[in-house]
């Protein structure tokens, strides 16, 4: 009976290791980070906003505004890039986690890596047409 619990166990903690370790998806969006806050009522964690314009999806000017929320896990360096970046065109790369844990972030999406998007003309905040 013992080792019936045993390998219960272990099958239980495998499956959790694979859930908690292994992403589900991984990818980039490009945008301007709008919003960064620390919440949390036990566990505070960093929750940032980008938004992603959508071009041609509807005729006329513009496009339409669509925000992406992520977290961002607590690294120094990391935080410094998006402090720095704020405002400006940017690709936000990040990967998605199967469930939620608290102490990683309020979201399912936690940012990898974030830089200044060179295909953006920031002056008018369009993508360049070819």
């Amino acid at each position: 009976m013992k080792k019936v619990i045993a390998i219960i166990v272990v099958i239980l903690l495998a499956i959790m290791a694979f859930i908690y370790f292994v992403p589900y998806s991984e990818g980039d969006r490009v945008g301007t980070i709008i919003k960064v806050s620390k919440r949390g009522t036990i566990f505070k964690t960093y929750e940032g906003q980008l938004n992603v314009n959508t071009f041609g999806a509807v005729k006329g000017k513009g496009g339409l505004n669509e925000s992406f929320e992520f977290s961002i896990p607590d690294n120094p360096e990391l935080l410094d890039k998006v402090d720095k970046l704020m405002g400006q065109p940017i690709k936000l790369s990040y990967k998605q986690n199967r469930m939620l844990f608290p102490w990683i972030g309020e979201t399912k999406y936690i940012l990898t890596d974030v830089s200044l998007n060179e295909k953006i003309d920031s002056s008018s905040g369009d993508y360049p047409r070819n």
